[in-house]
């Protein structure tokens, strides 16, 4: 899952931060530094890319990556990704940069900068393919179709983007501290006592028109014990991006305490919120028919008031996590780990699940069954003659179905499909697993018909899911 990967990314995060102190985590994969401090001690631009390029490879286990230079964020960045496809570290220089930036395509503005991708759609329908036919437009004219965001898309293809790592002092009616009275070892312990001041701390810059895009979060123990880490969200920190970062900071300091040289002998004590950098809050385009994603709000009000009625109420949200099983391609998570009012995070999570295989080989046809039985009721499947319905060694069924039983109670079988076999992890004696599924059309009234999902394994059959 994300939270495995994240787990995984800390290794390359802490090899990073022996080259450079000051680092900033944008997302998972995603590491800036300011180059300039380890340029002159490594002898140039080039030499501390390839000492870079050294460092991460030896604790990506495998995983490619790409390390890149240059003048802006976005540039670097894009070098970055074709580092990774020529396997070696690729470095802009300052004359270059321009025409490197104006060579890209234009879907790179929301691939790696954070811009709407209905603003990149609407820049690929004027005939704008390349970031430098954007660059040419100018930014006035960006400013009056996109307002805001058309300022951000100018200084994207134009190389003004650069948000450096010293931004002044931040605001201190923004900076938010916690402090626990006796150390805190676990992590979802620590996000959860946490939430109500990075509730508070969100809410008080939307108070102002802001949103927060770079944070600063520093952990500390009773030993004197800290991790700081900068974390920059393009569209804005919600309560929930922020208890997600601070979970993946926390966890993978704390689990790996015993494994690393400085890692801590105590639990958390204090958490300080530092606010670096925000910007005025980017302007909500309504919906076709009005409105304002009024589902969602609803949807964000109901969690508020179901929580506040008792605190063991529970509520998650479905994310995609991939699979043949149909009662596990779908895995459910905290909702307060996710912002209910993001329709891209929610397209992510639910339709390509941040990267997760969409289509597996041996899962079941479309369209997918209505209802997923989270316990799977026993059922039985009988022929004409009585007798249970069974498949042989080569996946095929010994006789008809013409009934099915569940729950005591009798369906007639009208038509079947299937059977669909799957036999997975097949060299893991303890994980192996053997079974196949079936679609039975049974007549449920006389003038009702479904569509019930079956399931054998281990010689008993089980209604999985079924079809409206």
């Amino acid at each position: 899952g994300e939270e495995h990967a994240f787990h995984e990314f800390e290794h390359v995060v802490r090899a990073v931060a022996d080259v450079s102190p000051l680092i900033e985590v944008e997302s998972l994969g995603t590491i800036v530094i300011a180059a300039r401090g380890p340029s002159r001690y490594f002898g140039g631009d080039i030499a501390v890319a390839q000492h870079l390029h050294e460092v991460c490879g030896a604790v990506a286990r495998g995983v490619s990556f790409g390390v890149g230079i240059a003048d802006s964020r976005f540039s670097a960045t894009a070098a970055a990704y074709l580092s990774r496809s020529r396997t070696t570290p690729c470095v802009i220089e300052s004359g270059i940069t321009t025409d490197f930036i104006d060579a890209l395509p234009v879907t790179s503005l929301s691939r790696i900068g954070g811009i709407a991708e209905n603003t990149v759609d609407l820049l690929e329908r004027l005939g704008l393919r390349r970031c430098g036919g954007v660059r040419a437009i100018g930014e006035s004219a960006l400013i009056d179709r996109f307002g805001i965001e058309g300022k951000r898309v100018y200084a994207l293809v134009s190389g003004g983007e650069v948000r450096h790592f010293s931004p002044g002092i931040p605001p201190a009616d923004f900076t938010q501290v916690v402090e626990y009275e006796s150390p805190l070892t676990n992590a979802a312990h620590v996000v959860a006592t946490a939430f109500p001041t990075m509730r508070s701390m969100v809410d008080a810059i939307a108070a102002h028109g802001q949103q927060c895009v770079r944070l600063l979060v520093t952990c500390h123990t009773d030993h004197a014990e800290t991790t700081s880490r900068i974390w920059g969200e393009p569209r804005g920190f919600s309560a929930a991006g922020i208890a997600q970062r601070l979970s993946y900071q926390v966890n993978g300091w704390l689990v790996d305490a015993d494994s690393v040289a400085d890692g801590p002998t105590s639990g958390v004590v204090r958490i300080v919120f530092e606010p670096l950098e925000c910007r005025e809050v980017l302007v909500v385009q309504p919906l076709l028919w009005g409105g304002h994603q009024e589902n969602t709000e609803r949807a964000a009000r109901a969690v508020v008031m179901a929580s506040a009625v008792d605190e063991a109420v529970r509520i998650t949200v479905p994310r995609w996590r991939g699979g043949r099983d149909v009662s596990s391609v779908y895995e459910q998570v905290p909702v307060s780990m996710v912002d209910l009012s993001d329709t891209h995070d929610a397209e992510q999570r639910v339709h390509t699940g941040n990267g997760a295989a969409r289509d597996w080989s041996g899962s079941l046809p479309r369209p997918s069954p209505t209802s997923v039985a989270t316990e799977p009721p026993i059922a039985e499947v009988f022929n004409a003659d009585g007798k249970p319905v069974m498949v042989t060694g080569r996946h095929e069924l010994d006789s008809m179905p013409v009934r099915l039983c569940v729950s005591g109670r009798s369906y007639e079988v009208l038509h079947v499909a299937g059977p669909w076999p799957v036999e997975e992890r097949w060299w893991d004696t303890r994980r192996r697993r053997r079974h196949v599924r079936l679609q039975l059309l049974v007549q449920r009234s006389r003038d009702a018909v479904s569509v019930f999902l079956v399931g054998l394994e281990n010689r008993t059959w089980t209604l999985i899911a079924y079809y409206d």
